[in-house]
């Protein structure tokens, strides 16, 4: 099984356009999409997401049609996670320890503390590092089985990127 697979994916915007994208990701790797900025590197993520609708193709997830795979198999990390600029790194715990069945609480202040945040910092006053740090430390704490990094270094100073 393959961890994503993509057959003939369009997307089209005015002035750009993904056209019959041809993917396969197998498990088990470290894989990364390389290319110039606009090249569309996050549209493609954004897509097999399903935060973005396809214009026409297949996507799929884990053996799944992307629109139903299971948000519990996947971990996302992403520039803008959407978490809640008012929250605090205790009260994302709240909240992601009743999403997640799998949440792994003990695993998750571990990476706080590995990456040195704040408990009760609000998310808002985290500098862009740190906040990348916090929707990483979230993705690897609910076991998921496909992690999906877009621009996750964004922002972190080159001591942690080596992390």
């Amino acid at each position: 099984m393959h961890a994503i697979e993509i057959k003939n994916l369009s997307k089209a915007y005015k002035g750009f356009k993904i056209d019959n994208l041809n993917l396969t990701f197998p498990g088990g790797f470290i894989l990364g999409l390389i290319g110039e900025n606009g090249a569309g590197k996050s549209t493609t993520i954004k897509l097999i997401l399903d935060m973005v609708h396809k214009d026409s193709g297949s996507i799929s997830i884990l053996g799944q049609d992307h629109k139903s795979v299971s948000k519990e198999d996947i971990g996302v990390v992403m520039e803008e996670n959407g978490l809640p600029e008012s929250f605090n790194a205790d009260e994302i715990n709240a909240v992601f320890k009743n999403i997640y069945s799998a949440w792994n609480e003990s695993e998750y202040y571990s990476y706080l503390k590995k990456f040195s945040l704040p408990l009760n910092k609000k998310i808002k006053d985290f500098s862009k590092g740190m906040k990348m740090k916090l929707y990483i430390a979230v993705a690897l704490s609910h076991n998921a089985k496909l992690l999906i990094f877009d621009e996750a270094t964004s922002g972190l100073d080159p001591v942690v990127r080596d992390e």
